[in-house]
Parts: C-alpha cells; sequence; structure tokens
C-alpha cells in the first residue's frame, strides 16, 4: 500500500465520509502509512473530533447527510486557521473543485480516485506544512534580529550585509549603496537613518538626482537667495539645510551632471554650502547616504564620474545582491507580501501553495524585489477568498513558458515547420494543465477536453523529446 511515511510526514488525520466501508478503507489505508487516523459519517461528528482534539488534515466527502463537505470544509478552517483540508467529490466537476478551493481545501480528489493518489495528496499537504513551519520559523528570526525588521533576508549574502549595517548605523560615515534596480536600497537607507543614535532625531531627506530637472538640481541642493534668477522671489533653504541634523539621501547619483559633482565634493569636503546667488557660508551638519544603480568604478573609468567624488562617497560601500542571487529569500519575502496585501485587500490569510513557490523560485526576476512585490500583489487579488495563492493567480508570463497567441505566429517566404509549432502549443498546454491540477493526469486532461489517455500518451511524448503533434 505504499512505504512509510517519514516521521515529520506523519499526520493527525479526521475522515469524514458517509459510506461506513469506504470510510474503513481509508482510515485503514491511512494508518497503515503510519498516521493516527479518526473517522466520522458526518460533518457534525467530523467537526466534533476537531474540537476534541485539534487534528492537522481534514479529508471530507463533498456529499454528506446535514451539513455538506463545503460547510464543514468553511467552519474548520474559520476554527482552525492551519487546519490542511482535502476534499472528495463523487461529481468530479471543475465547479465543485473550484467551490472547494474557495473553502480553503489544498488538493481535491475526484471518486472513484486510488487510494495512491490520497497518499500522493497527503504528501503535497506535507509540503504545504513544512513550508509554512520555515515561514513561520524565519519570521520569528526576523522579528527578534535587532534594527532592521523591513529588509527581509536570510541568505548568506544578506547576512553579511546585516552585520555591516549593524556597525554602520553607530557611525556616521558616508555611504555608497550599489545594486540593481528594484533590490530595495531605499529600505537601507531608512534603516541607517532611524537606527542611527542621534541623527534619527533629524530628518530624512531624499533627493533623486536623476528625477529633478538639471536647471533645478543645483537650488533644489543648496538653495538660493532672493533674485538669483528669475522668479527667484524668495530666499530657499537647499536640501542640506533641510536635512541639518539628519541624513541626505542622494538618489542615483550616477547622474548627476560634472560641472554639481564638484560643488557636492566642495561641499563634502568643507562641510559648508553656499546658496545659488549667495556669498554666506553656511554650516552642514548631516550624514550622507548615496545610491546608484551603475557600476560608478566604470564610470569614473569612462571619465563620466569624477574620481575623488567616487572615493569621498565611497567610504563605507554597502551592496545588495540581487534576488536571483539569493533565492533562498524569495519563500520569505513571498509569504510577507501576501500576508502584507491579503491584509491591506481586506482579504482571509493566506499561503502560497508548493506549486505557486516552485514558479517563483524558478524565475529570474530581473526586477528584483519590487518584480516580487508586484507579482505577489497580483496574484493575492487574484486568488479571491481562497485560504491560499497557487501557481494560477500568478502571472502567465511569469515563467517564460506563457502561449503566444496563434496570431503570433507567423509564415513567411521560407516557410515554416507546422508540426513543430503545433507540438510546443501542445506542450505548453499540457504543462500548464497539469501545474494548474497539480500533475493530476486526469483532471489536466478534462481540463484540455482530452481523453484521458490522449493526454498521456502526448505527456509521454513530452518526457521522451517527442513531438506531440502527427501531421
Amino acid at each position: 500500500m505504499g512505504s512509510m511515511p517519514r516521521e515529520s510526514e506523519r499526520f493527525h488525520i479526521v475522515v469524514a465520509e458517509d459510506d461506513p466501508g469506504l470510510l474503513q478503507t481509508i482510515v485503514g489505508y491511512l494508518a497503515e502509512l503510519g498516521h493516527r487516523v479518526r473517522g466520522a459519517e458526518s460533518a457534525e461528528r467530523a467537526f466534533q473530533l476537531l474540537v476534541e482534539e485539534p487534528a492537522d488534515v481534514l479529508v471530507t466527502d463533498v456529499k454528506l447527510p446535514g451539513q455538506d463537505g463545503l460547510d464543514l470544509a468553511r467552519q474548520a478552517r474559520e476554527h482552525f486557521p492551519g487546519l490542511i483540508v482535502l476534499i472528495m467529490t463523487g461529481f468530479g466537476s471543475i465547479e465543485t473543485a473550484v467551490q472547494a478551493m474557495r473553502e480553503g481545501a489544498a488538493d481535491y480528489l475526484p471518486k472513484p480516485f486510488a487510494m495512491s493518489q490520497l497518499r500522493f495528496a497527503l504528501e503535497r499537504a506535507a509540503d504545504t506544512r513544512a513550508l509554512r513551519e520555515e515561514n513561520a520559523q524565519l519570521r520569528t528570526e526576523l522579528a527578534e534580529r535587532s534594527g532592521f525588521d523591513r529588509i527581509i533576508g536570510k541568505s548568506p549574502s544578506m547576512q553579511r550585509m546585516f552585520q555591516l549595517l549593524d556597525k554602520v548605523t553607530q557611525v556616521d560615515s558616508t555611504v555608497l549603496i550599489t545594486g540593481e534596480s528594484g533590490v530595495g536600497k531605499e529600505l537601507i537607507v531608512h534603516a541607517l537613518h532611524h537606527h542611527h543614535p542621534v541623527r534619527r532625531s533629524g530628518r530624512l531627506v531624499a533627493v533623486h538626482c536623476g528625477a529633478i530637472p538639471e536647471n533645478l538640481i543645483e537650488s533644489e541642493l543648496f538653495g538660493h537667495v532672493r533674485g538669483a534668477y528669475t522668479g527667484a522671489d524668495r530666499d530657499k533653504p537647499g536640501r542640506f539645510e533641510l536635512a541639518r541634523g539628519g541624513t541626505l539621501f542622494l538618489d542615483e547619483i550616477g547622474t548627476m551632471r560634472p560641472d554639481l559633482q564638484v560643488k557636492l565634493l566642495r561641499v563634502l569636503q568643507s562641510r559648508q554650502v553656499s546658496r545659488v546667488g549667495g556669498t554666506a557660508a553656511i554650516p552642514i551638519d548631516v550624514r550622507v547616504v548615496a545610491a546608484s544603480n551603475e557600476d560608478l568604478r566604470a564610470k569614473v573609468e569612462r571619465g563620466e564620474f569624477r574620481e575623488d567624488l567616487f572615493y569621498r562617497l565611497n567610504v563605507i560601500p554597502v551592496f545588495v545582491p540581487p534576488l536571483r542571487e539569493r533565492r533562498s529569500d524569495v519563500p520569505l519575502l513571498a509569504a510577507h507580501f501576501v500576508a502584507k496585501y491579503a491584509a491591506r485587500n481586506r482579504l482571509p490569510a493566506k499561503e502560497l501553495s508548493q506549486n505557486a513557490m516552485r514558479v517563483l523560485m524558478r524565475h529570474e526576476w530581473p526586477g528584483n524585489v519590487r518584480e516580487l512585490e508586484n507579482t505577489i500583489e497580483y496574484a493575492t487579488v487574484m486568488s479571491g477568498g481562497r485560504a491560499f495563492v497557487d501557481a494560477a493567480d500568478l502571472p502567465v508570463e511569469l515563467d517564460g513558458q506563457s502561449l503566444a497567441p496563434a496570431g503570433s505566429v507567423q509564415v513567411t517566404e521560407d516557410g515554416l515547420d507546422f508540426r513543430s509549432v503545433v507540438s510546443e502549443i501542445e506542450r505548453n498546454l499540457i504543462l500548464q494543465s497539469l501545474e494548474l491540477t497539480r500533475g493530476n493526469k486526469a483532471r489536466a486532461a478534462q481540463l484540455l477536453d482530452l481523453k484521458r489517455t490522449t493526454f498521456v500518451e502526448k505527456l509521454k511524448r513530452i518526457q521522451r523529446g517527442q513531438p506531440t503533434y502527427d501531421a
């Protein structure tokens, strides 16, 4: 009947099934696998068993006397949020499966099913529970870590960065933060400011050097006096003065034009600023943090950035690694964003399914954490009232295997390999249907309106690297 599960995969299970013979078969099979199992022939009795002793998994039929299995699933999830629910249905309809998922089911089994299918569903449930426990542990460790509670990461490269930041927050030295767009450089700036023993009482003033028009950035940085230029009808302090006692953040410093680089260098050296059109030297007391998603050393070598300014800014370099180089941080980040956007959109608490996590883990994330956050916000909203986010909720193009519309295949004078094109389309559809149904071939074939034997044969061809279409 199957190999004994590992100790970590043993569950306390409640089974609700009104057919006494099938109930006995399921309970006996699960017990033989090493699980602790209790059976009930009604939803009311099953819920009573859950109240008496909370379980890990509820396996319930849809059709039960009195209260049905979907109502039981909803009630059980409300009272026991961590409960994993598997739905059995004799109707085998997609509508029933969708409704089951909305009630928080982790999987469903269309009757009749082989006991091995139940075992596979429980193995997926074990993966889900392991992921939940891992995320809970990581969140606990994150909360216990002093300081940088908004910066999430457990990978070795992030831990090294945290060790550096722990030291940097205590000093006033200039910091240069580098990393690709979307890695979270702004979060580090906020952490450096708000955890500084002195600077946090001052203001954090940000300047995006590439977003301010060139004719205004000098005035924005250093201020101006009345009459300095047309429209300057009053004295105006610059960002250096506004940040007095706090932190000045110079974002995208690599875009600053050469003449301003000279003036910035002079300010950093003298710790004084002169407003545009004025002559008075105004002392400044700020901690400067700069950031760039460009390689400033390469710009120095090309003569596009002053070498002396680079070394003045690069006193303490902080590099934020791209997400593709720290994939072990993806589960924790994703879980954080799911919780954030479920709460923001007034949706029930959610978890990520293993299928969704597999898609997230294999994506390259060219947009880094920002792209991941946007992806999870979208998927969380698409999951609606369900208790989990599945792969089907993610953007179709995320894994780079989105199916192009038929009209995008162009016939040229050179012709095309019709068999290969159709085979590739079939391959994508088959893989997407398996992703959607968590590997259940019968359900995947049903989604594609194929006979199961046809579906299995095409899948075997894919696995052997053969074309699926016979011209």
